[in-house]
C-alpha cells in the first residue's frame, strides 16, 4: 500500500506542478494590504538574516485564501525555488492532524477520549505501574506523564515499515512516568506517537491510510503525505537547511516512520490553507463535512493549564494575540520551522513554513497578524551572528571577533549580541563538516566561555576530523574536567581509544 501512496503523490504532484507552479495569490482588500506591507517586511527580514532558503506564507479568511506567497529556494544548490508545490516537513504541526483523526474515530463510535490506553493496546507497558491510568485525552493534552522524548537521536537511524510504530512501545517500556497521569503538563512527542497505534487498531487501517482517507483528502489536502521513498528526497521536497557562516544543508533529514503521529507530515502551502479554512468553517471543507461540528469543537475546548499561562485543547494551544483568541501550534525540527494560528472568532488562519533554522517564523506570523488587523508591526532585532558571519566570510576570524566584541559594547537596537549564538554557529559548521571554519569559530567561542562541555566536545570532533588526535583527546578530556559525569565526553574518549585499536 505504501508504494501505491508514493506513486499517487508523485502523480498528483506532476499534475499540480503544471497547473500551479510559481504562483501567488492576492485576494481582496485584505490581501492587497498584506502584499503592500507584509511582503517588503519579509524581504527586509530575510535580507538581515542572510536567508535564501524557502519560506511559505498563507492567510485565509472564511472560505478564501487572501494571501499566499513563497520566497527563496527549496533546493539552493539546484536553484529550485519554493512554490505552491513544495513539500515542507512541518514537524509538530503534525499533531493537530493526529488529534483530528482521534476525534473522527470518536465521532464514528470507535474510540472514547476517556478510554485507557491499555484498552486498545493491551501490551502497552511501562516500568511505572501507573501507566494503566493513562487515557487518550491525557496524551492529546500532554498530561499523560510519559517523558517528553524517548529516542531523540532516531533521525540518524530511521525506522521504516508497517511495524515502525511498534518501536515506540519498546522504547517506552523501561521508563518511569514523570508524574501521576492527569495532574501536570509536560509536552511529550513520545506519548503522541502511541496514538498512531490506537488510530490504526481502532480503524483497521494503517495510521497513514486512515489520516489520509478520513482527514487529509476530505479536507482538500491531496498533496499531503507522511511517507517518502527510502534513501531519496523527491525533487519537489524542501531540503533542510541551517545557518553556520552561510545557509547550509543540515543532516540528517528528519524522517522516521515511528514518529509520523507526532511530527511526520509533509505538506504544501495550499494544502495547509485548506486546513486553515477547515477550522474557519468548523470542520467543513466546501460542501463536505469532514468532522461534525459538535465533535470538531472538542479540538479547541480548553482542558488544562500550561506552565506559561495558556490553555491546552486536544493538541492545540489556546491563547490570544492582539487581544484576539487563537488556537496555535508550532513545529521545529532542525532544518524546518512551521507555525499556524487560527483566529477562531475572526475565521482567519495564518500558516508559515520554512526550510531553514532561524527563519523567525514567530516574528513573521505576528507581523502578519499586526498588518492584517491594521496595527503597526512591532519592532524586532536579529542576532549579531549575521554581521559576525559576514565579517568572517570577508575578512576572517580575527576581524569577525573584533567586530563581535565591538557590538557587545555598542547599543545598536537591531542586533542581539548573545555569545551562545557563536556556539550555535560552530555547531552548525561542525554538522556540515566545514572543519576549518568550525575550528576557528569554536576556538573563539571557548575564549568567551571556557567551561562549555558541548563546545569542547565539538572542537574535539573537529580536531579529530582534521587529523589531530592528540588535540581531540585533549578536548574530550577537558569536557570531563568540567563535568566528570559528562557521558558524551566519556563516549568520545572511548571511541577515540577504539580507533587506535
Amino acid at each position: 500500500m505504501k508504494k501505491i501512496i508514493v506513486l499517487l503523490f508523485a502523480l498528483v504532484t506532476a499534475v499540480s506542478c503544471f497547473a500551479q507552479s510559481n504562483k501567488q495569490i492576492i485576494e481582496g482588500a485584505d490581501g492587497e494590504r498584506l502584499d503592500s506591507l507584509l511582503t517588503p517586511y519579509l524581504l527586509q527580514l530575510r535580507d538581515l538574516t542572510n536567508n535564501n532558503a524557502g519560506l511559505a506564507v498563507g492567510v485565509t479568511k472564511g472560505d478564501k485564501i487572501i494571501y499566499a506567497r513563497t520566497f527563496g529556494f527549496a533546493n539552493i544548490k539546484d536553484s529550485i525555488k519554493a512554490d505552491f508545490n513544495t513539500f515542507f516537513h512541518i514537524a509538530s504541526v503534525s499533531k493537530p492532524f493526529t488529534a483530528a483523526a482521534v476525534v473522527k474515530l470518536v465521532e464514528q463510535g470507535k474510540l472514547n477520549l476517556d478510554d485507557f490506553i491499555v484498552k486498545h493496546i493491551p501490551e502497552f507497558e511501562m516500568k511505572d505501574s501507573r501507566f494503566k491510568q493513562i487515557t487518550i485525552k491525557q496524551i492529546l493534552t500532554h498530561t499523560s506523564g510519559i517523558p517528553r522524548h524517548v529516542s531523540v537521536g532516531d533521525w540518524e537511524n530511521p525506522v521504516y515499515g508497517d511495524k515502525a510504530l511498534d518501536k515506540n512501545l519498546e522504547d517506552i517500556k523501561p521508563l518511569m512516568l514523570d508524574f501521576q497521569p492527569g495532574t501536570e503538563f509536560t509536552y511529550s512527542n513520545s506519548a503522541f506517537d502511541i496514538l498512531g497505534i490506537i488510530i490504526s487498531r481502532a480503524s483497521g487501517m494503517t495510521f497513514e491510510e486512515y489520516v489520509r482517507s478520513n482527514i487529509l483528502i476530505p479536507s482538500g489536502m491531496t498533496q499531503s503525505f507522511y511517507s517518502k521513498p527510502q534513501d531519496t528526497l523527491p525533487v519537489n521536497w524542501a531540503i533542510p537547511y541551517s545557518y553556520g557562516i552561510e545557509t547550509q544543508i543540515w543532516s540528517p533529514y528528519p524522517y522516521s516512520e515511528n514518529y509520523f503521529p507526532s511530527s511526520g507530515l509533509h505538506t504544501t502551502l495550499l494544502d495547509m490553507c485548506n486546513w486553515g479554512m477547515l477550522y474557519a468553517n468548523n470542520g467543513r471543507h466546501k460542501d463536505n463535512i469532514v468532522i461534525k461540528p459538535d465533535f470538531f469543537s472538542l479540538l479547541s475546548v480548553p482542558n488544562f493549564d500550561t506552565p506559561w499561562g495558556d490553555k491546552i485543547g486536544l493538541s492545540w494551544f489556546i491563547k490570544a494575540y492582539l487581544g484576539r483568541p487563537i488556537i496555535m501550534h508550532q513545529g521545529n525540527d532542525t532544518g524546518f520551522e512551521s507555525l499556524m494560528y487560527v483566529y477562531t472568532k475572526d475565521s482567519i488562519s495564518i500558516i508559515i513554513m520554512a526550510n531553514r533554522d532561524f527563519s523567525r517564523t514567530g516574528r513573521i506570523i505576528n507581523a502578519v497578524s499586526e498588518f492584517l488587523f491594521e496595527q503597526d508591526a512591532k519592532n524586532y532585532s536579529v542576532s549579531a551572528k549575521y554581521p559576525f558571519t559576514n565579517a568572517y566570510n570577508e575578512h576572517g576570524i580575527t576581524y569577525a571577533s573584533e567586530l563581535w566584541n565591538q557590538l557587545k559594547k555598542d547599543s545598536i537596537d537591531i542586533y542581539q549580541v548573545i555569545d551562545e549564538d557563536i556556539l550555535t554557529t560552530g555547531a552548525v559548521l561542525e554538522n556540515g563538516k566545514n572543519w576549518v571554519a568550525a575550528k576557528e569559530v569554536l576556538e573563539y567561542y571557548i575564549s568567551l566561555d571556557n567551561n562549555s562541555t558541548y563546545a569542547w566536545r565539538l572542537l574535539g570532533n573537529v580536531y579529530l576530523n582534521l587529523g589531530n588526535r592528540a588535540q581531540a583527546k585533549s578536548c574530550y578530556e577537558k569536557t570531563l574536567l568540567i563535568n566528570p559525569e559528562y557521558e558524551k565526553g566519556k563516549k568520545a574518549l572511548e571511541d577515540l581509544e577504539k580507533m587506535k585499536n
